[in-house]
């Protein structure tokens, strides 16, 4: 549904303007009708349905860029053409595969980002059209020629055709070389006439060379004749090639059809791409105007903050202005000088709420709100009527007339010099009435006015409220800043004095003035300094607020940069505490490897390894044991005892020389035990320890040792000796299948790595990894368990 408004509210308030700019950013023509046939909504869902659209492609412009919607061709026409029987053209059926291809790449664009919004939904609607598209490519190329492989019969008729054309090449190349025909020859050549060979003979040699005559020079001197030997070639040349031309077309009819076949399919893929197309259009005018979405209500609220008139923000030079109606009062009267910039914001008002819920957003700051009106009406400007021959006052009259009659509750109007061109008492008392009768039947008012009446009476009437723009004596100019609450002067007398007028003039103007009226200028100039005086203090308060926020911004910007250096320097202690533990469980595992092979172990190695293993974190997770009593107890050779730090059982199965230390075999793990952290056991548990307490005891290699080792990049020998090293921490840790990988380079790596898992004792097979896990460029290892 599109707002009740007339020819004349949407020419004099420019909204055509605006929608050309939106049109100039469309990329196809499609979109362009839209933007030409785009009208106000006045249902709220649709304008919100709208102004969601252009939100979203903003959004995916500025995360995004720019979308791929080049290449993409009106082929309305062409699909038309082809549905009423029309075979299309080799070219033509190029234009469709490019712009459906182009299409195509448009939705993939889209749903990349996975962004789910409005026009993720529009895209689904673009079909898949690769098949269509495949078979076009297939048959014709790039420079619009049926390609032979468009059909088995087409490339035996072109082979044919091509055979015969060596054929004739060569006759005329035997007839070229005989001197017994070159001598009636004006010229050793051939050249085509009518699409046969032809030599060109002398006119007087005519019957020295048989053959058909096809042509002859200007001057009669020379026949262009088909000789004899390449008639009958021709002939069946002009045969196949009409033959070739019956197939070409046979193809083409038959792609035609397909793409009927599709037609709709393909016109549910336009319609997507000239609405994604129209709603970037919207993205990149909201862009370039530095606007934002509004919020939108049906309440009669306007509250426009630091508005802006599109049309200058285009020329570079506008004033801001802030604008409120439907919550204090419902008719605005705005006055002041000419020339004050009453009439543009007039026109600013209307011009952004038409462009609200034609779904664009406004150049004004972020919050602004808009009402939904089923009716916008503005009588702006200076019109005669010649053919009613009505006098500008009478013209505006008559509109004003139309819309008394059509105003409602849900109704913008927008009045410009609302009672001049008339006697200034009648207009005046006209203007009161037409704006009591449209506050009555609950319109939403603006009108600009010179009637000082109408300042006075905007004073006394309940939801009436007076603004005007500011204008500076001094320098004669307008501010065009726009305040509400206040009236307007119109500063005649001022202006008069500034342009040279006698003082004595000026004077008596001054005294000829009421006494009333002098009070009341006196009043308003007052009320103006102090609203200037208190806009000023305003804007300093509101400076100091923004160097406060921009401090405090600071502040949160350095502390977030200590939290992160307090963060890094905290990974970094971590990484290498984790490297210090890694070194000092891989020295723990060099001596526990030769723990295994020695039953009694060197001094030296005994106290390595006690310093060692006081380091390891082995207890951090149970509390700690209380302190060891005094015992007599000395564990034997195939005793149970249990290990204090960690509560685990296990038995002893040797003990060092001194008996200081004793190795316990727990799980299937052994390894060397202060005395001094036993204590015995009756027997073995019944119950196998659990995974937990065995990673415990195995120095936590479930967790540290990974189950993947690459040896990308390193020589035979480096390699072999870090994969002695994987394989017994693998092992240690209980991983019962590893991956190693090697790459395929020269294949060396590879097989020194099979050999070398051939002999490893505790490797029960190995084999390489399936193709989607790296083929032969891995290799997966099993362990015993």
């Amino acid at each position: 549904m599109v707002t009740a408004m007339d020819e004349r509210t949407l020419r004099v308030l420019e909204l055509d303007k605006i929608l050309n700019a939106l049109a100039e950013r469309c990329a196809t023509e499609m979109a362009k009708e839209l933007v030409r046939a785009l009208l106000p909504s006045a249902d709220l869902e649709e304008v919100r349905r709208r102004q969601r659209e252009t939100s979203d492609a903003r959004h995916r412009l500025e995360r995004f860029g720019t979308p791929p919607l080049g290449g993409i061709s009106d082929i309305r026409p062409l699909l038309e053409r082809a549905q009423k029987g029309s075979a299309l053209e080799p070219s033509e059926l190029l234009t469709i595969a490019r712009t459906l291809e182009r299409a195509m790449d448009l939705k993939l664009w889209l749903q990349k980002p996975a962004v789910n919004d409005s026009l993720a939904l529009q895209a689904e609607r673009i079909g898949d059209h690769a098949r269509l598209i495949a078979r076009i490519r297939w048959c014709i190329g790039e420079d619009g020629q049926v390609l032979d492989r468009a059909s088995d019969e087409l490339a035996s008729l072109r082979r044919r055709i091509k055979t015969i054309g060596q054929r004739m090449q060569q006759k005329l190349h035997e007839l070229l070389s005989n001197p017994s025909v070159t001598k009636f020859l004006q010229e050793p050549y051939y050249t085509i006439r009518d699409g046969r060979y032809c030599l060109p003979v002398r006119a007087e040699f005519r019957h020295q060379v048989g053959g058909i005559v096809h042509d002859k020079s200007s001057s009669g001197m020379t026949l262009f004749i088909e000789p004899e030997p390449l008639v009958e070639l021709g002939n069946e040349l002009r045969l196949l090639q009409a033959d070739e031309e019956l197939e070409v077309t046979r193809i083409l009819r038959a792609l035609t059809t397909e793409v009927v076949s599709e037609l709709p399919t393909i016109a549910q893929t336009l319609d997507a791409v000239r609405r994604l197309d129209f709603a970037f259009a919207k993205g990149k005018l909201s862009q370039d105007l530095r606007a934002y979405e509004p919020e939108l209500n049906t309440d009669g609220i306007l509250q426009l903050r630091r508005a802006r008139h599109p049309l200058l923000h285009f020329q570079g030079f506008v004033v801001p202005i802030d604008f409120e109606l439907g919550t204090d009062f419902d008719v605005l009267i705005l006055t002041g000088p000419n020339t004050g910039g009453k009439t543009v914001a007039l026109k600013t008002v209307g011009l952004l709420t038409l462009m609200a819920q034609c779904g664009l957003h406004l150049p004004a700051a972020e919050g602004s709100k808009v009402c939904v009106f089923r009716q916008v009406f503005a009588d702006i400007g200076d019109e005669q009527s010649i053919e009613q021959s009505l006098s500008t006052f009478s013209s505006h009259l008559s509109h004003i007339a139309k819309i008394l009659h059509r105003a409602d509750r849900q109704t913008l109007v927008l009045l410009d010099e609302l009672g001049a061109g008339t006697d200034p008492l009648e207009g005046a008392a006209l203007a009161k009435a037409i704006l009591l009768y449209l506050h009555q039947r609950g319109a939403k008012i603006v009108c600009t006015t010179h009637h000082s009446e109408l300042k006075h009476f905007a004073f006394l009437k309940p939801r009436f409220q007076n603004a005007s723009v500011l204008f500076d004596p001094e320098t004669l100019r307008p501010t065009y800043q726009l305040v509400i609450g206040i009236p307007g002067q119109s500063h005649a007398i001022d202006i008069a004095r500034r342009l040279g007028v006698p003082t004595a003039v000026i004077r008596e103007a001054r005294r000829q003035l009421p006494r009333d009226r002098k009070e009341a200028e006196a009043l308003i100039s007052q009320l103006t300094e102090e609203r200037q005086a208190a806009e000023q203090l305003r804007m300093k308060w509101e400076q100091q607020l923004k160097e406060l926020e921009r401090k405090e911004a600071e502040l949160r910007e350095r502390e977030q940069k200590v939290r992160e250096e307090e963060q890094r320097i905290l990974a970094e202690a971590r990484q290498q505490a984790e490297a210090l533990l890694w070194r000092i469980q891989g020295q723990a595992e060099e001596f526990l490897r030769q723990m295994r092979r020695q039953p009694i172990m060197p001094a030296e190695i005994r106290q390595r390894l006690r310093q060692l293993w006081k380091l390891l974190p082995l207890g951090d997770q149970r509390p700690q044991a209380a302190e060891p009593q005094t015992t007599d107890h000395r564990p034997s050779v195939g005793s149970f005892v249990r290990i204090r730090d960690i509560g685990v059982v296990g038995k002893v199965v040797a003990l060092d020389n001194d008996g200081k230390e004793v190795q316990v075999d727990v799980g299937g793990m052994r390894v060397w035990v202060d005395m001094a952290k036993l204590e015995p056991a009756d027997e073995m548990p019944s119950v196998t320890p659990t995974q937990a307490e065995i990673a415990a005891v195995r120095v936590r290699k479930m967790v540290t040792v990974p189950t993947e080792l690459n040896l990308l990049g390193k020589r035979v020998e480096e390699a072999l000796e870090v994969l002695e090293k994987f394989l017994d921490d693998a092992l240690l840790a209980g991983h019962k299948q590893v991956r190693i990988v090697h790459g395929r380079g020269t294949g060396k790596l590879r097989q020194a790595v099979h050999d070398y898992l051939r002999t490893h004792p505790q490797v029960v097979a190995f084999e390489l990894a399936p193709l989607h896990e790296g083929g032969d460029g891995v290799t997966i290892a099993y362990l015993e368990a």
